[in-house]
């Protein structure tokens, strides 16, 4: 008699090519989620670099508006074009092109004598009198107006990318200078 052996690789009917198309099943979902999350990685990237270009065209009207008020514009108010490396790195990718309006002088307001300090040497020459011992008050105007006023100004930038002619941001920015007796706005 011949041993009957059992027969371990045959597989029941029904089940050829089950396992295949399982497989198949489970690649088609796991590519679609690979996609997926490649997508959303490539929109989150670009999102992160328009924020960062926002960001430093921000940072750069800002600096440009502080270069404006750091001399005396209120003696000729002028448009002006600056351009800003943001990280100093003198790369043409971090430099932006700043377009700073001409300041409008929004109103000229006098500063009374009662607001003065007869000890700061920058209140002094406020004084209807030059003499520190003359705090202004006796002999000075009716109106109590020392010879001194404060302006204000508004002053507006845009940033502009150098891969770009469209402005990343634009800032508006109000400032307060003390200009000389008479000074108006035009």
């Amino acid at each position: 008699m011949t041993p009957i052996l059992p027969r371990r690789h045959a597989l029941p009917p029904r089940q050829r090519g089950a396992t295949l198309l399982v497989a198949m099943i489970f690649l088609v979902v796991l590519m679609l989620v690979v996609a997926s999350a490649v997508r959303v990685t490539t929109i989150n990237t670009k999102l992160v670099g328009n924020m960062q270009t926002q960001q430093e065209a921000t940072a750069a009207a800002q600096q440009a508006i502080e270069d404006t008020v750091s001399y005396d514009f209120t003696k000729l108010p002028q448009a002006q074009t600056i351009e800003v490396d943001i990280n100093n790195s003198g790369q043409a990718g971090a430099t932006y092109t700043v377009k700073v309006a001409k300041p409008q002088c929004l109103v000229v307001r006098p500063i009374k004598n009662a607001d003065l300090d007869v000890g700061s040497a920058s209140d002094r020459p406020c004084f209807a009198s030059g003499a520190a011992i003359n705090s202004g008050i006796i002999g000075s105007t009716p109106s109590g107006n020392s010879l001194c006023s404060d302006s204000m100004w508004n002053i507006s930038a845009s940033a502009i990318p150098s891969n770009s002619t469209q402005p990343a941001a634009t800032l508006r920015q109000g400032v307060t200078q003390r200009v000389d007796p008479g000074a108006n706005c035009s």
